[in-house]
């Protein structure tokens, strides 16, 4: 209601203007007549007068409300033009938005495509720097399994060369060694060590009462380089157990053993010939 008086307050104002116009006519005209004699020529005159007044108002009343037309469709072309330019705003708004979400998204794509070309970068240059510190990791395990080769056929050379070398003087020493004792055999120093170790056993041998006349026993010593007697058995004796006893303690008691004239003529393992001289 408050929106229509507010849209149409000159039409009311004009159609209340006019009814008053209306009443005031007629109540003047109500008056005359009361008060008068009626006269066709005043009734003609009354009528004229409230037909003009009638028409002033019905022509102001349809200005007012051309003007109230006119009015309303100003207001409803500026309602279309406010409207109207409110959606080119927001179109404009809308477009304005579109495109920041495109720069936006196109700004997003470049830095996305910017960092996988930065990454792709770090790992080729990381693929790169792997391969090169594998390759000198390589030539550096190369180079030293290279070295270490050289050294072990080196030092394969220099033990093949001692080894060539302790061969020959072992058997440039045995050879020495064999022709220095087969010397000493030859002068007889063997045969006379054999006889000074005989001797003193049978110095040392306490004969006992089973012993016979021609007795002769095979015994066998083990001793050390200094003469000391290990051991003493007997192998080949036409003696009896008593005496086979008492010849290996004189081997035992003779011990240290006397030494060779040469000491290459040195035995460990002695081979004697147990034979008493007959009283």
């Amino acid at each position: 209601m408050a929106e229509f008086l507010r849209k149409n307050w000159a039409y009311l104002i004009g159609a209340v203007l006019l009814h008053g116009v209306f009443a005031a006519v007629f109540g003047l005209t109500l008056v005359n007549i009361w008060s008068k004699p009626l006269k066709p020529t005043l009734a003609i005159q009354a009528v004229v007068v409230d037909r003009s007044v009638i028409d002033r108002a019905a022509r102001q009343q349809q200005r007012e409300r051309v003007q109230e037309r006119e009015r309303q469709q100003a207001e409803q072309r500026r309602q279309q033009e406010r409207r109207e330019a409110e959606q080119r705003a927001e179109r404009e708004r809308q477009q304005e938005l579109k495109q920041r979400e495109q720069e936006q998204q196109r700004r997003v794509a470049e830095e996305q495509q910017q960092r996988e070309r930065q990454e792709a970068e770090r790992k080729a240059k990381a693929e790169a720097d792997r391969q090169q510190k594998a390759e000198a990791e390589r030539k550096r395990v190369a180079d030293i399994e290279r070295k270490q080769k050289e050294e072990a056929e080196r030092r394969k050379a220099a033990d093949d060369a001692r080894s060539q070398k302790q061969r020959e003087d072992e058997l440039r020493s045995q050879i020495e060694e064999e022709e220095g004792r087969a010397q000493a055999e030859n002068a007889g120093l063997l045969n006379q060590y054999i006889a000074m170790i005989e001797q003193r056993i049978v110095r040392n041998w306490n004969r006992p009462p089973s012993a016979r006349p021609g007795l002769e026993c095979r015994v066998r010593v083990s001793q050390t380089p200094s003469g000391t007697v290990l051991s003493a058995q007997i192998d080949q004796c036409n003696g009896d157990a008593a005496v086979k006893q008492s010849i290996e303690a004189a081997v035992m008691r003779s011990s240290p053993l006397p030494p060779p004239p040469d000491p290459r003529l040195f035995e460990r393992n002695l081979v004697l010939v147990f034979k008493p001289l007959e009283d």
